[in-house]
């Protein structure tokens, strides 16, 4: 935490490159897997403010997503599919039968890693263009509450002060969470019954 308030403070001393630097530092973090995650789009609300710390979020959110779908699959893709074959033909047939909308629902909950549900719906063998576009609809809310969280907050002692456990399970997170997801599950059942019918 300590090297997070340190890399704010710096970005609010360069106002120049900022962005850039918050979004490849952001992506690093998710792609690596340290904790800080949810630290970091606080932030992007308190430095950029709420639209343009979310816009910034959502970016380093999706670089990070692209380079560890892209690694595990150049680096590890035969030895996945030696091993996952089977499953992952289970899990295309699944998204590609219209239950791709429930990929969205983990990026949902910000208790789970981001870095985990990266690999595990590449290692899955989801689809990149469905798993890239379930991580845009479920990071957009996400970045977008905790941004405007943030941008509310006055300096950077308030934000060290946040603690983050606490903050992932008030109302004013949960609540709105909870019910994206539940419209994301109401929208899934609606497509199944619509091509049922």
């Amino acid at each position: 935490m300590e090297y997070l308030i340190t890399l704010a403070e710096w970005l609010q001393a360069h106002p120049q490159i900022s962005g850039l630097v918050f979004v490849l530092v952001f992506a690093l973090i998710l792609v690596v897997g340290v904790p800080g995650g949810n630290f970091m789009m606080l932030s992007s609300g308190m430095l950029f403010g709420a639209v343009k710390g979310a816009a910034l979020a959502v970016t380093g959110a999706m670089l990070a997503a692209w380079l560890t779908n892209l690694f595990i699959r150049t680096a590890f893709g035969k030895w996945l599919d030696q091993r996952a074959g089977k499953a992952r033909a289970s899990v295309r047939r699944f998204v590609e039968s219209g239950n791709g909308l429930l990929l969205v629902v983990p990026r949902l909950v910000p208790v789970i890693p981001f870095f985990a549900i990266n690999v595990a719906l590449t290692a899955a063998g989801v689809p990149r263009k469905s798993y890239l576009v379930s991580t845009l609809i479920g990071v957009v809310p996400i970045a977008a509450l905790f941004a405007q969280i943030g941008s509310e907050l006055p300096d950077l002692d308030e934000l060290s002060g946040v603690n983050p456990v606490r903050l992932i399970t008030s109302p004013d997170v949960y609540l709105p969470l909870a019910a994206l997801m539940l419209l994301t599950v109401l929208g899934w059942v609606f497509i199944r019954m619509r091509d049922r019918a």
